[in-house]
C-alpha cells in the first residue's frame, strides 16, 4: 500500500501553465505521448509524424537586463494577483503567437484568459463567483483596443470591478463569472454614470426644446406663433436686471412656464419632458410668473389713446356705437374651498356655485384687451368691483362703456361718459321691451359678444380652467401673464374675411400688440 501510494505521488500532476484559465499540463503532454494516434492507429504519438499540440517553457531568468525585463513583462501579461514565479513555473506555448518565445515575439500575448483557445481536455468548469447583497459588481466593457473572449467552457470573462458599501475596492479583474447571469441587463445602473465623480451632474437632453419646435407644436404649447414666442424672449431677456442661474437655456424657462400656464402640465412631467428635477421646475416658475405679470403690465397691457382707439375701431361699431372705447365683463376663475369660514364666505359665488375669484376684463373693440383688475372674492358684484378696481380712472369724458345688465354703474362713472347695456324689463307692462329697445339691446349684444369670445380666448389657458389650490398664492400674476399672451395672438375681430384668407400667414405671426400703437 506504501508503494502504490509512493508511486502515486511521484506521477505528480506535472508542471501546470500559470495563465488563467489554462488546463495544460505536463502530465497531460506524457499521457499525449503515451496514446496511440488516431492518424496511424499502429503508433502511439511520441513515435508518429504528428506535431506536438504544445509545449512548456519556463520564465526567463534574470541572469541580465533585457532577461529580468523580459520576465517582467510575462508576469504582467499573465496578469494574476500577487503572483511570484519560481524557477519551476512554465506556460505553455499556445500563449506564443509563434508557439514558443522569440526574438519578434518574446512575451506570450494569445488567449490569456481573454481570448478562448482549444484545450486537450474540457477539464473541470471554474467555480461560480458569489457575491453578498452587500456587494455590487459593475461590469466595465473594455474601450478602444480591448477584447472580450469566451473560456474554453462557453463562460464569458471581462474586465470586472467589485465595490463594496462601505469597504475599500478590490481587484477582481482575473476572476470569471457565468455569462448567464448578464442576460438581463435592461434595469442595471449604467456603470458610467455611476462612476462619475462626486459633485458633477451630468447635463441631459430635453425632450422638448424652443428651438426645435414648428409652428403647430409652438402654438399648441404655448397659444403664440413662432415669431411672437421669440419676440417675447428678446424682449424679456433685455428687461431682465439678474440672469437666471438654471442649467435650461432662458427660452427653455420660458416654453417650460408657458407649457405650465397654457396647457397645465404638471411639475413631474414638465421635469421629465425637460430634464430637471421637480425643485427645479418650481424654482424655474417661481422665477419668470412675477416677471413675466410685470412685463405684461408695462408693455403688453395697457390703455391706448383716443386716436388709435379710432384707428383700430372695426367697421361694426361705426354705425352704433362710434365712440366706443373698451367693452368689459367679468370673469370668474374656480378656487379651492378654503378652511378659514370668512374667506370660505368671500370667494362663495352664487352664479357658479363654487369658490372662486373674481376679476373685472376690459377689452378695446378690436379684441385688444386693455385692462385687467386685480382678483376679487366671488361674491362681490360687478358694480362693487369696477367701482374698486380703479378702471373708471381710465375713462375720459365722450367715452363709450358696453357691458351687460349686471353693470348698473351708471351714476358712478365719469362726467361725460356714456355706458350702454341691454334695457331691462322691469316695471314694463307685460314685460314686453319697445320695438326700439329690443333693436338696440340686439345691436348692444352683437358686440358685446366679442368681450366673451376674449374671455373665452383667456381660459384657453388650462392653468385658469382648472381649480386653482388654496396654496397658489401669485395668482393674479398668473391671470395678468395670460391676458398679456392673449394680445400677442392673432386679432380677435376679423371683419374681411377674404382679406384674412390672401393675408393668413401674416395674421397668425402678428398679434394684437403689434397692430395697437400709442
Amino acid at each position: 500500500m506504501a508503494k502504490e501510494t509512493t508511486k502515486k505521488n511521484n506521477e505528480g500532476s506535472g508542471k501546470h501553465c500559470v495563465v488563467v484559465g489554462c488546463k495544460n499540463t505536463s502530465k497531460k503532454l506524457r499521457k499525449w505521448k503515451l496514446a496511440t494516434c488516431e492518424l496511424h492507429a499502429s503508433e502511439t504519438h511520441e513515435y508518429c509524424v504528428c506535431l506536438q499540440p504544445y509545449k512548456m517553457h519556463r520564465f526567463p531568468n534574470c541572469s541580465n537586463a533585457n532577461s529580468a525585463a523580459n520576465r517582467k513583462q510575462w508576469v504582467r501579461n499573465i496578469n494574476r494577483k500577487d503572483f511570484r514565479p519560481s524557477k519551476y513555473s512554465t506556460v505553455c506555448s499556445v500563449h506564443f503567437e509563434e508557439g514558443k518565445p522569440t526574438s519578434a515575439h518574446p512575451y506570450p500575448t494569445v488567449a490569456m484568459g481573454y481570448i478562448p483557445y482549444k484545450q486537450l481536455s474540457r477539464g473541470r468548469p471554474p467555480p461560480r463567483r458569489r457575491v453578498s447583497t452587500a456587494t455590487k459588481a459593475v461590469t466595465v466593457q473594455e474601450k478602444a483596443g480591448g477584447v472580450a473572449n469566451m473560456s474554453p467552457h462557453g463562460v464569458e470573462r471581462t474586465s470586472t470591478c467589485v465595490q463594496t458599501q462601505g469597504l475599500e475596492t478590490k481587484d477582481a479583474s482575473v476572476q470569471w463569472y457565468d455569462a448567464r447571469v448578464a442576460d438581463h441587463t435592461y434595469a442595471h445602473v449604467n456603470p458610467i454614470t455611476k462612476s462619475k465623480a462626486k459633485g458633477t451632474q451630468t447635463v441631459k437632453a430635453p425632450e422638448v426644446s424652443a428651438v426645435n419646435l414648428q409652428e403647430s407644436d409652438m402654438k399648441f404649447y404655448t397659444g403664440l406663433s413662432v415669431r411672437s414666442f421669440w419676440a417675447l424672449v428678446n424682449a424679456l431677456v433685455v428687461t431682465l436686471t439678474t440672469t437666471p442661474k438654471f442649467q435650461l437655456p432662458v427660452p427653455d424657462q420660458l416654453l417650460l412656464v408657458l407649457m405650465r400656464l397654457r396647457i397645465a402640465l404638471m411639475i413631474w412631467d414638465l421635469g421629465v419632458r425637460f430634464k430637471v428635477s421637480c425643485s427645479t421646475v418650481c424654482d424655474i416658475i417661481s422665477f419668470w410668473v412675477p416677471r413675466l405679470a410685470t412685463f405684461m403690465r408695462e408693455n403688453v397691457i395697457f390703455w391706448p389713446s383716443r386716436d388709435t382707439l379710432a384707428r383700430i375701431r372695426p367697421k361694426c361699431f361705426e354705425s352704433c356705437h362710434p365712440k366706443a372705447t373698451c367693452i368689459i365683463d367679468c370673469t370668474e376663475i374656480f378656487v379651492q374651498r378654503p378652511k378659514n369660514l370668512r374667506k370660505r364666505a368671500q370667494t362663495y359665488s352664487n352664479y357658479k356655485h363654487h369658490n372662486t375669484y373674481k376679476a373685472l376684463y376690459c377689452i378695446a373693440p378690436n379684441g385688444f384687451v386693455t385692462y385687467v383688475s386685480k382678483l376679487f372674492g366671488g361674491r362681490a358684484s360687478d358694480t362693487f368691483i369696477s367701482q374698486n378696481s380703479g378702471f373708471l380712472d381710465h375713462l375720459l369724458p365722450g367715452d363709450e362703456v358696453l357691458a351687460d345688465r349686471a353693470f348698473t354703474i351708471e351714476d358712478i362713472l365719469p362726467h361725460g361718459v356714456k355706458l350702454s347695456i341691454p334695457a331691462f324689463t322691469r316695471g314694463l307692462k307685460d314685460r314686453r321691451l319697445p320695438e326700439e329697445s329690443v333693436t338696440e339691446t340686439r345691436r348692444i349684444a352683437n358686440v358685446r359678444i366679442h368681450v366673451e369670445r376674449a374671455i373665452r380666448r383667456l381660459k384657453c389657458f388650462k392653468i385658469l380652467a382648472n381649480i386653482i389650490p388654496m396654496r397658489v398664492k401669485n395668482v393674479d400674476d398668473i391671470l395678468i401673464t395670460c391676458a398679456g399672451l392673449c394680445n400677442l395672438q392673432p386679432c380677435l375681430i376679423n371683419e374681411d374675411r377674404a382679406q384674412e384668407t390672401s393675408d393668413s400667414d401674416s395674421n397668425d405671426e402678428e398679434g394684437n400688440v403689434f397692430s395697437v400703437e400709442e
